[in-house]
């Protein structure tokens, strides 16, 4: 499969992902039985449209789409780091925890604990995995 195809296929598979994980009970590995309906339209409104956006960028190829396409994947990247790990690697910002406890405390997590940061549940350490990926393929496209 070439490089070209995996820029389209990597964001609509981690969309895939996202739509399992946010509608299929598959617990303990999530807990949709916690999210309320301020979380449920976040991850429709939130996480869909930009998947289906990126796709569709680097789908149709131009030179401005396919950057377009990669600052998206960009801004989602960090903002994953920023909700995820730097609250596991240094416990900050401390405002994060009580959504973490509400919703994800349930949740499956194979990761040392480091003091009492929240620790990334399996299914977003799936999450960052597919993100992580994807942006590697498009960055391979834009750079390789």
């Amino acid at each position: 499969m070439n490089l070209y195809v995996l820029t389209i296929i990597s964001p609509l598979v981690f969309l895939l992902y996202q739509v399992i994980i946010d509608f299929v009970d598959l617990f303990p590995f999530n807990d949709i039985k916690a999210r309320d309906k301020r979380l449920r339209k976040f991850e429709i409104l939130g996480n869909y449209p930009p998947l289906i956006i990126i796709a569709l960028c680097f789908y149709y190829n131009t030179s401005w789409s396919v950057w377009v396409g990669f600052g998206l994947t960009s801004i989602i990247l960090i903002m994953h780091v920023f909700a995820w790990w730097f609250p596991y690697f240094t416990g900050y910002p401390k405002t994060v925890r009580k959504d973490y406890e509400q919703y994800f405390m349930r949740t499956y997590k194979f990761l040392p604990k480091i003091k009492n940061h929240i620790v990334p549940d399996a299914e977003h350490v799936g999450v960052g995995v597919l993100l992580l990926v994807t942006f590697i393929v498009q960055a391979m496209y834009l750079f390789g």
